[in-house]
């Protein structure tokens, strides 16, 4: 297969947010999407230099084997996945720094590649099939008044959703009894839902242990994050399990913590990794017995479908995953996620590729 042709173009967001579509052409007319949506204040990556990558790069790859391939469905998993990374190799040092430009890049080519087979992406990453739904978690703030956090619990638990994780957005002594509070009355109210935390690396190494033991009594399954990326893997085993987000994307680090004590759980974001780095670091956390979880960067739609099928991808299922349709996708052109279901579900597109046929920009 050789890529023939390359577009790109850009949805202004809210603010100064901008996302890039990209469209790949190949040999013989079928068209693959990928998004590159970096977030301001976030991301590594600004969407200029994703938007110049992107630009030059599409025109520097080379043909894209695939021996054996097509033959069953199931005749060749993950080839199209090494293939890709054999595609992008050489440009893997103009890549370097721009997870956002490679998340884009890598979905396009899967998209173009799974339809060529007739798999779908999640079957391209990881085999064909591996499991059919995934739910979704539902996404809570402490920077709310208290009463309009829980009547948004209560809607999402009228949705079907059985996971809320809760963003703990107080800082300070006083910030953190407020939050301890507000997930007590949380908590009294939804006694069997499963309950997340993320600290968003607010804590100090010091006191870390001492918030999470005041936690515990909550039962969270764990807390995300709970200090500084660089640092994650000096906590060790605490009161509450713990799991690495931000920390994922520091070199060396997810190596470290698949050693460590403490270690729940892995949360894997593509827009912030790549696809295929987020696929290894899932695949290889579950195979350590830590588990997964696949979440958006509150980006646009194709984005979102790349994030879904990487989670029905995985070895074994991840938990609930924070991939729930948001507020920002508004500012998009309207288009289908096929992988989004009611009662919060993420399930298998049915369809080759990406399953995202349309794009107008």
């Amino acid at each position: 297969m050789r890529v023939v042709a390359a577009s790109l173009e850009q949805v202004d967001l809210e603010g100064a947010r901008r996302g890039l579509v990209l469209s790949l052409t190949d040999d013989e007319g079928r068209v693959g999407l990928g998004e590159a949506t970096p977030l301001p204040g976030f991301s590594p990556d600004a969407v200029d230099d994703d938007r110049r990558a992107l630009a030059e790069l599409p025109g520097a790859l080379g043909p894209i084997d695939l021996p054996g391939v097509p033959a069953s469905p199931g005749a060749a998993p993950r080839a199209t996945a090494f293939a890709i990374l054999r595609a992008l190799a050489p440009l893997s040092s103009r890549l370097r720094g721009l997870p956002a430009a490679r998340f884009a890049l890598e979905t396009a080519l899967l998209d173009l590649l799974g339809q060529r087979v007739g798999m779908p992406v999640s079957a391209c990453l990881g085999g064909h099939r591996r499991h059919d739904e995934v739910r979704v978690n539902g996404l809570l703030t402490t920077s709310v008044a208290l009463p309009e956090m829980l009547d948004r619990a209560r809607a999402l638990a009228a949705r079907g959703v059985r996971a809320i994780k809760v963003k703990l957005r107080s800082r300070g002594e006083e910030g953190f009894a407020r939050d301890l509070e507000a997930l007590r009355a949380l908590r009294r109210e939804h006694e069997a839902i499963e309950l997340r935390l993320d600290a968003n690396a607010a804590w100090s190494l010091e006191e870390a242990p001492r918030r999470l033991g005041l936690l515990a009594p909550l039962g969270p399954r764990f807390v995300e994050q709970p200090v500084a990326p660089e640092l994650l893997h000096h906590l060790g085993a605490c009161d509450v399990p713990w799991a690495a987000d931000e920390s994922l994307a520091v070199e060396g680090m997810p190596e470290r913590l698949l050693e460590a004590e403490g270690c729940a759980a892995f949360i894997l974001k593509p827009a912030m990794l790549g696809l295929l780095r987020a696929h290894e670091l899932g695949r290889r956390a579950q195979a350590r017995g830590i588990d997964a979880v696949v979440t958006h960067l509150f980006d646009g739609p194709i984005a979102l479908a790349a994030a879904c099928e990487l989670a029905l991808g995985l070895p074994r299922p991840p938990l609930a995953c924070g991939l729930d349709a948001h507020a920002g996708l508004e500012a998009w052109p309207a288009v289908r996620i096929p992988q989004l279901r009611e009662g919060g579900l993420v399930a298998a597109s049915g369809q080759p590729g990406l399953g995202v046929r349309r794009w107008t920009a």
